[in-house]
């Protein structure tokens, strides 16, 4: 009896130690899985943008783009976009395709443009993850689906909207300037800085992640109804501001 009691005694401080761990062990795993699938999404979003996205054939994204907030902050007016087929009722439904989304998510960060004065804006969107389990795919199960919070900041490399370079390679004599001028019209920095998880009371836990990338590419903007689209130009240049 002795020796069953001290053989019950090891086994109770062994299970004790193990359910100690167990919490944190699951955790790390949670955390690693929330990790992965925003270094999984991130570079779809980042090529999406790049691209200038505007001919999709398909709508891929409105089955995991839940909103997109666009904030002026220059005036302080923020506009709301919510995806009618995950968000029931939303109070804007205009994410209904892919062309519509990275438009939304093309808007730069300072608009240089002399119409704008110099326009601030400040682009966020929640997502439910592209990459999770297979029941959370397409807009299923959004209860449970794993959600982040996006934040898409572009920003020109040229400020100065004063500054009018040439871009003239036929005619130009020193191409190392006609080149600077190039990238100076065309060349824009991009950073989604993600963040997670967002809780069902859309406070955003404690994950961070950024990621950047340069583009150089005209950077249009278009007029689709009463929202402003913008949208990078592949392989299309321009020596105007």
């Amino acid at each position: 009896m002795i020796e069953i009691a001290i053989a019950v005694g090891v086994i109770g401080f062994a299970l004790v130690a193990i359910i100690g761990v167990l919490p944190r062990g699951m955790n790390v795993q949670k955390d690693n899985r929330e990790q992965t699938m925003i270094s999984q999404d991130a570079p779809y979003f980042l090529n999406a943008i790049r691209n200038g996205e505007m001919r999709t054939n398909n709508s891929l994204l409105t089955g995991y783009v839940e909103s997109i907030i666009i904030s002026n902050l220059s005036d302080g007016i923020a506009v709301t976009n919510t995806n009618p087929n995950l968000v029931p009722g939303g109070e804007n439904p205009y994410l209904t395709n892919d062309m519509n989304i990275i438009g939304l998510l093309g808007t730069p960060e300072f608009d240089t443009r002399p119409v704008a004065l110099g326009q601030t804006n400040e682009v966020t969107a929640i997502v439910r993850a592209m990459t999770g389990a297979a029941t959370q795919q397409s807009g299923s199960n959004g209860l449970t689906a794993f959600r982040y919070q996006m934040s898409v900041e572009i920003d020109p490399w040229n400020f100065d909207t004063g500054y009018t370079p040439v871009y003239a390679p036929s005619t130009s004599a020193n191409l190392a300037l006609n080149y600077t001028n190039l990238m100076a019209v065309n060349l824009h920095e991009v950073r989604l800085r993600f963040a997670w998880p967002v809780l069902p009371n859309g406070s955003v836990g404690p994950g961070r992640q950024t990621y950047r990338s340069l583009i150089c590419s005209h950077l249009l903007a278009t007029n689709t109804g009463v929202y402003q689209l913008w949208f990078f130009q592949p392989q299309v240049y321009t020596n105007n501001l």
